[in-house]
C-alpha cells in the first residue's frame, strides 16, 4: 500500500537537488580512470513514495538516484556501483524495494533495517580503506539529531557528504528541552551544552554556525584542501526549515553542487520568496540582515567590491575567485554574472578582461 507521506514543495526541492547533483556525478566519476567503484548512501531513506500538496504521486531521493545510477552504469560495464538504502521502519523498506531498479552484474543495491547511525559504523571499514571507490553520503534525519561518532569518518575518506540540518527543530524546541533524552540529543548534534544553545534564542544561523564549525574542524584534520556549501530552504510562509550542507576535497564537485543548487530554485540561492526585490534587495535589508537568497546581481557585485580599484583584471581570475564562494556558482551563469557586470556599469568589460572603478 502507498504510504501517504507528504512532500510539500521544500522537500521536492531537496529531492530535486540530490538527485540533480548525482546526474552528473556519476558520469564524472566513472569517466574518472581512477575511480573504479561509486557508493551511494541515504542512512534514513523513508520508502521513497510521497504525494504532493495536490495529491499527485511523488518519488523521493532513493528511487530516482537508483535509476539514475542505474541507467548511467550501462555505460561503464567494467565499473561497479552499490548503493546502500537503510530505514529503522522495515515496513518503509519493504516498500522501497517495490520501486527500485533490478540488480545488474555492475548494479547493486543493499537495504537494511536499523539505526542508520550503525549501518554508518558498520560502512565505515570497508568504505575508507579503498583507494578506487568514491562514495556519496546522504544524511537525513528528521529532527536535528546528528550522530558525529558515526558521521565524522565520512569526512576523512575520499568521498562526499551531503548533510540535512534540521534548523527548525532546534529553533522551535531548544528553549523548553526538559528531558533528558531530549537535551541528549540537541547537545550531540552541535556539541555545545544545552544552556549555551539556549542563549543562542532560536538564531538559526547561529545553529548553522556550530554544525558548519564542526564540519571545518573535521575537515582541518584531513589535511586535504575542502570546501563547504549550505543552502537554506524554505517553506511557504518564508520561515527556514532546513539547510543542505555539501561537504567535498574535489572542488569539480564543490562547483557542481553549486550550479545544481541554483538551478533547482531557478537561477538563485534559494526557495525564499523575495517578492521581487531581488533587483535593488540591499534597499530593502535592515543593517546586518543576513541575506538568505543571492541573485545574479549580488555574483557581480561581490566581484565588484573584491577587485575595485584594478584594472586588466582576467576572467580567470575572476571565476577562479567565485569558485570558491561557499554559495555563488560560475559553471553555467558566467554570460549571466557578465552581463549584470555590464549593466552595473561599475566596470568596464572586456574580451578577456576587467576594469574596475574604485569605491
Amino acid at each position: 500500500m502507498m504510504n501517504e507521506n507528504l512532500a510539500h514543495p521544500h522537500t521536492v526541492k531537496k529531492f530535486e537537488l540530490v538527485a540533480g547533483y548525482v546526474k552528473d556525478w556519476i558520469h564524472k566519476l566513472m569517466n574518472n580512470p581512477y575511480c573504479k567503484t561509486v557508493v551511494f548512501i541515504d542512512c534514513m531513506c523513508n520508502n521513497g513514495i510521497y504525494k504532493d500538496d495536490n495529491g499527485a504521486p511523488v518519488e523521493g531521493t532513493p528511487i530516482r538516484v537508483a535509476r539514475i545510477i542505474a541507467d548511467a552504469m550501462k555505460n561503464y560495464p567494467s565499473k561497479k556501483a552499490v548503493l546502500y538504502f537503510n530505514d529503522n521502519d522495515s515496513d518503509k523498506i519493504a516498500e522501497l524495494q517495490k520501486h527500485l531498479p533490478p540488480a545488474t552484474d555492475n548494479f547493486r543495491i543493499h537495504l537494511t533495517c536499523k539505526d542508520g547511525n550503525d549501518l554508518l559504523k558498520t560502512l565505515k571499514t570497508l568504505l575508507l580503506r579503498l583507494n578506487d571507490l568514491h562514495y556519496l553520503l546522504f544524511y537525513d534525519p528528521y529532527t536535528a539529531s546528528i550522530d558525529w561518532e558515526a558521521l565524522a569518518p565520512y569526512f576523512f575518506g575520499w568521498g562526499e557528504v551531503i548533510l540535512n540540518h534540521m534548523v527548525s527543530d532546534t529553533k522551535r524546541a531548544v528553549a523548553v528541552a526538559t528531558r533528558p533524552k531530549t537535551i541528549d540529543k540537541y547537545e550531540q548534534t552541535y556539541l555545545t551544552s544545552i544552556e549555551e544553545l539556549a542563549t543562542l534564542r532560536g538564531d538559526k544561523n547561529a545553529y548553522d554556525k556550530l554544525i558548519k564549525d564542526i564540519i571545518e574542524r573535521l575537515g582541518n584534520l584531513t589535511k586535504h584542501e575542502y570546501y563547504l556549501a549550505a543552502f537554506p530552504f524554505f517553506i511557504k510562509t518564508n520561515a527556514q526549515i532546513y539547510s543542505i550542507i555539501f561537504f567535498t576535497k574535489n572542488v569539480k564537485g564543490f562547483k557542481l553542487f553549486k550550479t545544481t543548487a541554483w538551478n533547482i530554485f531557478g537561477g538563485k540561492s534559494s526557495n525564499q520568496n523575495t517578492h521581487g526585490r531581488e533587483i535593488h534587495q540591499s534597499l530593502f535589508e535592515t543593517p546586518g540582515e543576513d541575506k538568505q537568497c543571492y541573485h545574479v546581481c549580488d555574483i557581480a557585485d561581490y566581484i565588484v567590491q573584491e577587485f575595485a580599484g584594478r584594472k586588466d583584471v582576467s576572467k580567470q581570475e575572476i571565476w577562479a575567485l567565485v569558485d570558491k564562494h561557499p554559495v555563488f556558482p560560475t559553471d553555467g551563469y558566467k554570460k549571466d554574472i557578465t552581463d549584470e557586470l555590464k549593466r552595473m556599469g561599475r566596470c568596464k568589460v572586456k574580451q578577456s578582461t576587467v576594469d574596475f572603478a574604485q569605491r
